[in-house]
């Protein structure tokens, strides 16, 4: 019998051996034929700045069918890939309910290329729609269907803006470059000594189109072609040009900023904040934000009650600063401004911090409208 059971338990080894030198079977589903037929509007395009909010092209699609019910509702999304690099470039399936097309402008559609090759480059796009069955009991492997089209994009933003001016008096023409402050925000700046003149803007020092001339006020209008309508200017002396070409705002607008000794260079220092009394340090340095207010400065850390403030413009305790408006002024209250001077032209006149804690400390350095605010940050 002992011998019967150490065969027997052999046996048992030996076929559970065998089972695991079997494949695996997995249960698998089935791919539902593409009964949708997705079909795009065009199968070339070249976008165009001039036309971006024009539809560029829609995508439409017959309806799936479910295996299941004839009665089960159906949900759709789409998304688009670069063809030959599906797995990096790619945007996200967009949720569509039961609706069976979907444009996209020629802005949105540059926006998704324009991350993929670089501006004027033509890359392949695959258009992919999923069909979802919605059954309570049965769960069915979602529908496919794809399109195929080509795309050229446009440059959004280019590297520069180029200002050309013609003299009033003299009928002088000259040429200006403008920069970003921040790379691709499609605002653009300069600082130039100026008198009575025309000017517009185009994206080449070049060619006369792409241009930005005058809409209505300080809105902006773009011309591909004819005539470009300049802006006016009526006053003499250096200005600042901050130019947005963003749908949001479109417009250009000319300030008169503060001329700091050391440009876009102000340090905050007291024992009212964390820099304590070193007028050079660089913690104390104020920042620009936002390029579409280069004339706005912050500085944001902790504050402490009843401590002292300043601002200076250099390094030292010899160089101008801006004071407060009144001495002891809260800057929680008091948003008073007044430009930088030196001590000995108008004395030691500080802020006071009353309330311990972090806050944004920003100075508006418009000359025409300067102002003060200390808000608290969380």
């Amino acid at each position: 019998m002992k011998t019967i059971n150490q065969f027997l338990g052999l046996l048992g080894v030996l076929l559970a051996f065998s089972a695991c030198n079997e494949d695996p079977t997995y249960f698998t589903l089935e791919d539902q034929p593409d009964a949708m037929h997705v079909k795009a509007s065009a199968s070339e395009l070249v976008l165009s700045k001039a036309q971006e909010e024009e539809a560029a092209i829609t995508f439409s699609w017959d309806e799936a069918q479910s295996p299941v019910e004839s009665y089960d509702s159906i949900t759709y999304a789409l998304r688009l890939y670069a063809t030959d690099t599906k797995s990096d470039n790619h945007t996200d399936y967009i949720p569509l309910g039961s609706k069976r097309e979907l444009s996209f402008t020629h802005k949105e559609l540059n926006a998704i290329v324009a991350r993929w090759v670089p501006a004027g480059t033509p890359v392949s796009v695959t258009a992919q729609v999923v069909g979802t069955v919605n059954n309570e009991v049965r769960y069915v492997k979602p529908e496919s269907s794809t399109v195929e089209f080509r795309v050229t994009g446009y440059e959004k933003n280019p590297t520069y803006l180029y200002l050309h001016m013609k003299d009033e008096a003299t009928g002088t023409e000259r040429v200006e470059r403008l920069t970003q402050r921040q790379l691709g925000s499609g605002i653009y700046e300069g600082t130039y000594s100026l008198s009575p003149c025309g000017y517009y803007f185009t994206t080449s020092a070049t060619d006369a189109y792409p241009a930005y001339g005058q809409a209505e006020g300080e809105k902006m209008s773009y011309v591909t072609e004819g005539e470009v309508r300049s802006f006016t200017n009526t006053v003499n002396g250096t200005r600042t040009f901050i130019v947005d070409t963003n749908n949001d705002f479109m417009d250009c607008r000319v300030k008169n900023i503060v001329q700091l000794p050391t440009p876009e260079t102000i340090r905050l220092c007291g024992n009212g904040c964390s820099v304590g009394w070193d007028p050079g340090s660089a913690e104390g340095l104020f920042t620009i934000e936002n390029p579409r207010y280069p004339y706005i400065f912050s500085w944001t850390g902790d504050f402490n009650a009843d401590g002292e403030l300043k601002v200076n413009t250099g390094t030292g305790w010899g160089d101008q600063f801006f004071f407060a408006p009144v001495e002891k002024a809260d800057p929680a209250v008091d948003h008073r401004l007044y430009n930088f001077r030196s001590q000995g032209a108008g004395g030691d006149v500080k802020w006071v911090v009353r309330s311990s804690g972090r806050y944004k400390f920003s100075l508006c350095l418009d000359a025409d409208d300067m102002w003060t605010s200390f808000e608290p940050v969380q």
